[in-house]
């Protein structure tokens, strides 16, 4: 690929992830299949693994690591949908979301480290720092999913836990997660358990940290660059 092209693709790459992101969440309250369902996820998960490790080179015990943990959400993914014996479902959606928890969690930190370490502000580095604070809010979720998994009381829903389906739990935790990101909190959802309300104030905290410290850094990439320097 000539270096030209090279450069255009990587300054468009948290851009695409971004979007892809968006997408994902408009669309998935659409779908009531859940190969269909599955099947989005994964393509987006594939997408934020992929570009997360090309944006940190450097990162070889890590990529092996994130590389296998998705791989094992996979895996578990198939035990949870497949027609097996329900101790084998529960296992394989445990499974499932313990490990998509690391997974997404890692790469949010390393998107946010490839935008922290940048010397100036760039549009790729703007996009990347909007597409940690989704996967922060995803990371959420999947905890929120997991608690619900294990004790379907440790949420108030709308409609009860036991009542939904996995694609409409998997809205209603997404929603949840980003008005508590956001410090939103419009009240129809209540976590109910000791650990669901712990986990809630986390991430509110989070949320104003990360706006308040995202503030801070990108202030001081305008501040440190030379006057009448081009702008990316």
């Amino acid at each position: 690929m000539p270096p030209s092209l090279s450069r255009h693709h990587t300054e468009w790459r948290f851009l695409q992830l971004t979007g892809f992101i968006l997408l994902w969440l408009l669309l998935s309250p659409l779908f009531s299949d859940r190969w269909v369902m599955q099947a989005l996820i994964q393509l987006m998960l594939l997408n934020m693994v992929f570009v997360t490790l090309w944006a940190n080179p450097q990162w070889q015990r890590i990529k092996i690591a994130v590389i296998a943990l998705w791989v094992a959400s996979v895996v578990g993914s198939l035990l949870a949908y497949l027609p097996l014996p329900a101790q084998w479902q529960r296992l394989g959606r445990t499974a499932e979301l313990a490990t998509l928890i690391p997974v997404v969690a890692t790469c949010a930190a390393g998107i946010l480290w490839f935008a922290f370490r940048s010397r100036r502000p760039t549009v790729d580095g703007l996009f990347a720092t909007v597409a940690a604070y989704l996967l922060i809010a995803i990371a959420f979720a999947q905890a929120y999913l997991l608690l619900l998994h294990w004790d379907p009381d440790s949420f108030h829903l709308p409609v009860p836990a036991l009542e939904r389906s996995i694609q409409s739990l998997n809205v209603d935790v997404i929603y949840f997660s980003l008005v508590t990101l956001a410090t939103v909190g419009y009240g129809d959802i209540l976590p109910s358990s000791d650990l669901a309300r712990t986990l809630a104030v986390i991430e509110a905290v989070v949320g104003q940290f990360y706006i308040a410290v995202l503030v801070a850094v990108f202030v001081g990439m305008y501040a440190s660059r030379p006057q009448g320097s081009p702008e990316e």
